[in-house]
């Protein structure tokens, strides 16, 4: 026997399907729980139990004294795709810009090379940068280059550029592939800083390895995300 659905369920699909018909955009308000309920003809508490769902599910924000409203969009991060963070955020209809933080050259550390399965010793260009999405924080961005790969790298090759495009051109190293693993972290007091959350809040922490097309290991990458601005898809081949 298939599941039956609670009315809040079928209400908050309902409402999933009127937003979409009316063409709602981003941050735009809904109309109150009393004109949904007349709307719908239902008890006002239906309809707030049918939105909380929304709001769970992402779709709707919902802010205290002023009511429901359509989320921002979520970017699609594509877990086994090559194209930058940067192409992702455009793709969406987002400006994109990214601040550097950090650019030196370091010699890895044992537990580096560990990740890595690189010599400890070698030299790697590390670098933070903080990723906007529409003015907004979105991610803070770790990468380690191996600098034999890509030497005199400089800061303004990576400062407000795709790091991928800039290894395209400048050195003819593609990332054809990599190994990623996706976790849930709790912000530490920098990244609660920078991406302007409290302190703990849950982050997703998406780190591995990428590979340039003679199999050789370009980068290691750690990147910490809001968890309410990005949404992982696995494209199939």
């Amino acid at each position: 026997m298939g599941k039956v659905l609670t009315l809040e369920v079928l209400l908050s699909k309902e409402i999933e399907y009127l937003l979409e018909a009316e063409e709602y955009k981003e941050k735009q308000k809904l109309p109150s729980e009393r004109e949904l309920a007349e709307y719908f003809h239902v008890q006002r508490l239906t309809i707030r139990a049918a939105l909380q769902i929304l709001v769970q599910k992402g779709i709707l924000i919902s802010k205290e004294r002023y009511g429901y409203f359509i989320a921002p969009k979520r970017v699609r991060f594509t877990l086994n795709h090559t194209n930058s963070f940067k192409m992702m955020i455009e793709r969406m209809g987002k400006t994109s810009y990214v601040k550097l933080l950090e650019f030196e050259k370091m010699k890895i550390t044992e537990t580096l090379a560990k990740k890595t399965l690189l010599a400890e010793g070698t030299e790697m260009y590390r670098i933070m940068r903080l990723r906007y999405g529409n003015k907004e924080p979105i991610a803070l961005e770790k990468s380690y280059i191996v600098c034999d790969l890509a030497k005199d790298l400089s800061e303004e090759d990576v400062h407000n550029k795709s790091l991928y495009e800039t290894l395209k051109k400048k050195y003819r190293l593609f990332i054809t592939h990599s190994s990623h693993r996706v976790s849930v972290v709790y912000a530490n007091g920098l990244e609660a800083e920078l991406l302007k959350v409290s302190p703990s809040k849950p982050l997703i922490k998406y780190q591995g390895l990428a590979y340039e097309k003679k199999g050789r290991l370009l980068e290691y990458f750690e990147t910490v995300l809001l968890s309410d601005k990005i949404e992982f898809i696995i494209q199939k081949n």
